[in-house]
C-alpha cells in the first residue's frame, strides 16, 4: 500500500491581520518649460530654497543633472563646502523640495 504527500501551505499576511498599502499619487515630470536645470541652478531655485527653508546664509553655486527626474542629486556649495541635496519633484507644476545639504 503507498501513500500520497499532499503539500501543505502557509498564507502569510492572509486574513484580517493583513496590512494595506497607502496608494501613492502618480506624478508626472513637468515640461522642461516649466522646471529645468537652469531654474533649479538659478536664483529662485535650488540655493533660494536653502536659505528660506533652512537659514543657510553663505549658499554658491548650485551643480544639477541636464537631464531631470523625480528626484536628482545637485551638488551645492555652502559656507565653501561641496555638498549633496535631493530635488524631489512634488508635482506636474513643477513645484519640488530640497532636502538639507549632507
Amino acid at each position: 500500500m503507498g501513500f500520497v504527500a499532499v503539500p501543505v501551505f502557509l498564507l502569510a499576511g492572509c486574513g484580517e491581520d493583513s496590512v494595506e498599502l497607502p496608494e501613492v499619487p502618480d506624478v508626472e515630470l513637468p515640461s522642461p518649460d516649466v522646471l529645468n536645470e537652469q531654474l533649479l541652478e538659478g536664483a529662485d531655485g535650488v540655493a533660494k530654497i536653502l536659505e528660506q527653508e533652512y537659514q543657510l546664509t553663505d549658499v554658491g553655486e548650485v551643480d544639477c543633472p541636464a537631464e531631470l527626474a523625480l528626484e536628482v542629486d545637485c551638488t551645492v556649495t555652502v559656507a565653501g563646502q561641496e555638498k549633496t541635496v535631493t530635488v524631489s519633484v512634488l508635482n506636474e507644476n513643477g513645484e519640488f523640495e530640497v532636502s538639507p545639504p549632507e
